[in-house]
């Protein structure tokens, strides 16, 4: 089936239809699938079972939960969700629980997959340092990530030339706190007391 014919069949087919599609496509298919199937459709059906299959790396599975639009819902408790929005919730509970168990496998070349799968690795810090702000307040949204699991994504990523980075994270500070003192270095983010 063409890119365009499975676009249309997105927009007119019904459950059974999405489904039959992506049970038909090539596991090394099923990544980009995932990344432009429309989350008004049927996700928990057909982006469930996507997301279940072990073709999915974890630069694609965090490109999806982004695209699921998780801020919207973070701090809202499951009983204050509107109806419309459930089965997008609890698609996003099964991605953040796969991404906590250690599922999602990084890909070769995991930093550089990141922004081909197209995670926004800024909207990934941000969210990393908003769950290090709840911990520190005592509190908690509704999907929180292990940084241990996110590491991969931001392995590759490129410093400025001019700034040198520490080699890796000491162990007992973690991923976000190192995150936050390189940022701090510089001077994209404020540094904190």
């Amino acid at each position: 089936m063409t890119k365009s014919a499975i676009k249309s069949q997105w927009a007119e087919g019904s459950v059974d239809d999405h489904l039959n599609i992506v049970r038909a496509t090539a596991p090394s298919d099923l990544p980009q699938l995932a990344l432009e199937y429309d989350w008004h459709a049927y996700p928990e059906p057909v982006l469930g079972w996507v997301m279940a299959q072990k073709s999915i790396e974890l630069s694609t599975a965090i490109a999806v939960f982004q695209r699921g639009d998780p801020e919207r819902f973070n701090y809202l408790h499951k009983r204050e969700l509107p109806a419309e929005f459930q089965a997008q919730a609890r698609l996003l509970d099964n991605i953040c629980l796969r991404v906590n168990c250690g599922f999602y496998l990084p890909g070769a070349g995991a930093g550089a997959g990141a922004g081909a799968a197209g995670v926004d690795l800024r909207r990934m810090r941000n969210w990393l340092w908003a769950q290090q702000d709840d911990r520190a307040q005592g509190q908690s949204g509704r999907w929180v990530l292990d940084e241990r699991h996110l590491e991969a994504l931001f392995h590759d990523e490129k410093a400025p030339e001019e700034v040198q980075t520490p080699a890796s994270p000491p162990a007992a500070h973690g991923l976000v706190d190192w995150a936050r003192r390189c940022l701090a270095e510089r001077a994209l983010l404020p540094r904190r007391g």
